[in-house]
């Protein structure tokens, strides 16, 4: 993503894209407490590598497992990233996601979750480890004793379990990555609103998510509403959902978009 973010820029120097992130807690076990894959119960220290969690997710395919690696593998090198597939890896990382849920507060979540992720999809470090957590939040800027005092408690560990389960019975997402992108009013699987959003499901190339910039962009109104073409009118005001019934003239169509901004 970070790539394609790069190639709009460096094709359009004088637009701004500014993406604000929300995640939202997922696991491929949903919220069941017994999930093929190991999950909840599973003590720190005894989780399985991911390469040998996802021979159970290749349903014991090896083939299929390693084909699946070289994939991703290929994917990551084009970021400039190793991914280490040794790295101890639990399923359902509570701790992991009411961790990012807390840096959200301070407006962190974001380089918190780089920094996990460096440590370990490339240094071996388990992000369902609180060391690695702590060393996460500090490196991120965040005070990694407040974060240790919050992993104490309870604090928003429902939260997590109602995620997961959400994200896959009430939004049927069923594989991740799983990227939303739209303006602000968007409609999505997670919120109401006038606009479709694009959406981009799977380890996406840069090009891809180029694209995906290119179209947000050209769904911008311009500011000569009026230079428009009357498809181009119309495309916009059903872009928003706004009825376009009774409008026979141009002027009328401009006038609903004008009313919409």
């Amino acid at each position: 993503m970070q790539l394609g973010l790069n190639m709009f820029h460096e094709r359009h120097p004088d637009c701004g894209l500014l993406l604000n992130v929300t995640r939202h807690p997922y696991s491929f076990n949903g919220d069941s407490r017994r999930g093929s894959l190991a999950g909840h119960g599973t003590k720190e220290g005894n989780e399985p590598t991911w390469h040998d969690s996802l021979l159970g997710y290749c349903g014991g395919d090896a083939a299929r497992r390693d084909a699946a690696e070289d994939g991703m593998r290929t994917l990551g090198r084009r970021a400039g990233i190793e991914l280490d597939y040794g790295v101890q890896t639990n399923w359902q990382p509570i701790d992991s996601q009411r961790s990012m849920l807390w840096a959200r507060r301070f407006g962190l979540a974001e380089e918190f979750m780089d920094h996990l992720g460096h440590r370990h999809f490339e240094q071996r470090k388990s992000a369902s480890h609180r060391a690695t957590l702590l060393d996460a939040a500090a490196a991120a800027g965040l005070d990694a004793s407040a974060l240790g005092a919050f992993l104490d408690s309870d604090e928003l560990v429902a939260d997590v379990w109602t995620s997961y389960g959400s994200t896959i019975h009430e939004k049927g997402i069923n594989a991740i990555p799983y990227f939303v992108f739209g303006p602000v009013g968007m409609r999505s699987p997670f919120r109401s609103g006038p606009r479709a959003a694009t959406t981009v499901n799977g380890s996406g190339n840069p090009d891809e998510f180029l694209q995906v910039f290119e179209d947000l962009l050209a769904r911008e109104l311009p500011a000569d509403i009026g230079a428009l073409s009357v498809k181009q009118l119309r495309n916009a005001c059903k872009d928003r959902c706004i009825s376009t019934v009774g409008c026979s003239e141009k002027g009328d169509l401009v006038a609903l978009l004008a009313a919409s901004r």
